[in-house]
């Protein structure tokens, strides 16, 4: 009799032990995660890398869906790829041997809410009557537009054109890149082993899978819903570390110095010229760092002349209730782009 009591009591230990981590995983990993205004058609975006984090997936068709909300307006755009990740006008399209400029950046220079054509990369190489190819991708830093470089080196183009903004001196060293969610995605970023000594860290885990998964919904049997919120759970410790752990502007200096010293070594082994365009976000100049590790790369600061559109009355150059530039605003940086290539010859 004392057995059974005991065997009972053990379960029913067991029972609650059980039920408290599922209602565990349920709160953190699914109650506690809001659903984002944003669905998607098609192909996956991105696939996982284990160098980089995310890179975009080759020959892929997919389709953004953007509801209204507060003071944006519903909106939906298209993203092609080639056979090597970059945006194009429509499918089956291939990339070219050899290329006159290839573009890397963040989702200032993908092309966020824009079809391909009203993008700066696209407009500039219609003005310029040059082959582009336009390898960026949404929540790149320095970091990833260095490795993507890298990757296409055999293009060897006669200009490689980064697109900064002022947020890539936080991701160059942050563990989790943007994301829609409150778990990490996760993907490359510098960090110092000793005092001078600087280097490319991997992505800690797969975020594109965990962020898929969870805009996709495919969690639905016990197993993989098992499965996928103790990796939401993971996700969101990597979050915390990586905030417990941020860097202070002097590290964030060293990551940018670091990383565009590899990218004008890189640019100069495939016998490319290299222009850093900044990019203003919300007509912010670029930070004090900028001034003290861009040493002689050639550098177009595009702050006053999003501050001269403005104050001739010119079109908003930001999307409405979002903060990326609008086709407007890809308008005016690639006519600053073009004007400084023709006048500095830079494709010649």
């Amino acid at each position: 009799m004392r057995k059974n009591k005991t065997k009972k009591s053990a379960l029913l230990a067991l029972t609650i032990t059980v039920a408290g981590l599922l209602a565990g995983i349920e709160v953190a990993a699914y109650l506690t995660v809001p659903n984002i205004a944003m669905s998607a058609e098609g192909d996956a975006l991105v696939l996982f890398d284990p160098e980089i984090g995310a890179i975009a997936n080759p020959s892929s068709h997919n389709k953004r869906i953007y509801p209204a909300i507060k003071d944006r307006k519903a909106f939906a755009f298209d993203v092609y790829t080639d056979d090597r990740g970059a945006r194009v006008d429509g499918p089956g399209r291939r990339s070219p041997a050899r290329i006159d400029m290839l573009v890397v950046g963040d989702s200032f220079t993908w092309g966020y809410a824009l079809q391909n054509p009203q993008t700066y990369a696209s407009l500039v190489g219609r003005d310029l009557g040059a082959s582009v190819s336009n390898l960026a991708m949404a929540s790149y830093g320095t970091t990833q537009a260095l490795q993507i470089l890298r990757r296409n080196r055999d293009l060897a183009p006669k200009l490689i054109v980064y697109g900064m903004i002022a947020h890539h001196f936080e991701r160059n060293v942050m563990p989790c890149a943007p994301s829609y969610y409150p778990f990490c995605f996760d993907a490359s970023h510098v960090v110092e082993d000793d005092p001078g000594k600087r280097r490319i860290a991997p992505p800690w885990s797969n975020g594109v899978q965990r962020l898929q998964e969870q805009l996709s919904g495919d969690y639905r049997t016990p197993a993989r819903w098992l499965a996928h919120g103790l990796d939401v759970i993971r996700g969101r410790a990597e979050v915390a570390w990586a905030g417990f752990d941020e860097a202070d502007e002097a590290r964030k200096d060293r990551a940018m110095g670091f990383l565009l010293r590899e990218m004008e070594r890189t640019a100069a082994e495939m016998g490319s010229q290299l222009l850093v365009v900044y990019l203003p976000t919300n007509y912010w100049g670029p930070p004090a760092g900028l001034a003290k590790v861009i040493g002689n790369i050639r550098l177009l600061d595009l702050t006053q002349s999003f501050h001269r559109n403005r104050e001739a009355g010119g079109p908003n150059p930001y999307i409405v209730g979002d903060g990326h530039p609008s086709a407007d605003g890809n308008a005016l940086i690639a006519r600053e782009i073009a004007a400084y290539i023709r006048r500095e010859g830079l494709l010649k």
